[in-house]
């Protein structure tokens, strides 16, 4: 099944299902590759019934989709995959408190997977072969930045087109895969202090 890229929310009882912690989890898992039941029910430590039960309805309100059936000793495997790589509420539906908890539900869950991609990574993605920050073939930075909303809506989006760039790379070198996370919205206060940074 080919995904979508964005999936807009068109209704409240969509949006009420994205909005629920463990289904913005189990989105997580079939955004990236399909899941059986079971499969989501060993990686999230919860029972295959209560897994089955938000798959059903993720698939309901067209959110998921079975993409494959599968026999193994007797019983039919069902795999489950997410319909598009990312999920936006419709601009009538901008106002509900469901619309403020899915996105942090879905910020949280994207942090933590970008924590178990880390600890699952080979050692060798972390060696160090040189002192210089700009040899290197990793990143792990995090910095507060005081700009007016237009500046950053501008840095946003040379940012989308630099990750589309490297999706068109249609060199003949060696290629390797690299996972790419970032995170970024308005804070009320600093943590870092600049004129720390400064003097350091």
């Amino acid at each position: 099944m080919k995904q979508k890229s964005i999936l807009i929310l068109e209704t409240y009882e969509q949006l009420k299902v994205i909005s629920d912690p463990l289904r913005t989890k189990i989105l997580i898992y079939l955004v990236e590759k399909p899941h059986t039941g079971q499969q989501l029910a060993q990686k999230l430590n919860l029972s295959r019934a209560k897994i089955l039960y938000h798959l059903r309805e993720l698939e309901k309100y067209e959110l998921i989709k079975l993409v494959n059936k599968v026999e193994q000793g007797g019983n039919i495997l069902k795999y489950y995959q997410a319909v598009a790589r990312g999920y936006i509420p419709a601009d009538h539906l901008l106002n509900f408190l469901e619309t403020q908890e899915a996105t942090r539900q879905s910020y949280l869950e994207v942090l933590n997977r970008a924590k178990t991609r880390v600890l699952a990574a080979p050692n060798s993605s972390f060696e160090l072969h040189s002192s210089d920050v700009e040899q290197w073939d990793s990143l792990s930075l995090q910095r507060e930045v005081l700009v007016s909303k237009d500046k950053f809506l501008e840095f946003t989006k040379k940012y989308r087109d630099l990750i589309n760039e490297l999706l068109d790379d249609s060199s003949i070198d060696k290629k390797n895969s690299y996972y790419i996370m970032a995170t970024a919205f308005k804070i009320e206060e600093p943590l870092f202090s600049e004129k720390i940074l400064q003097e350091e």
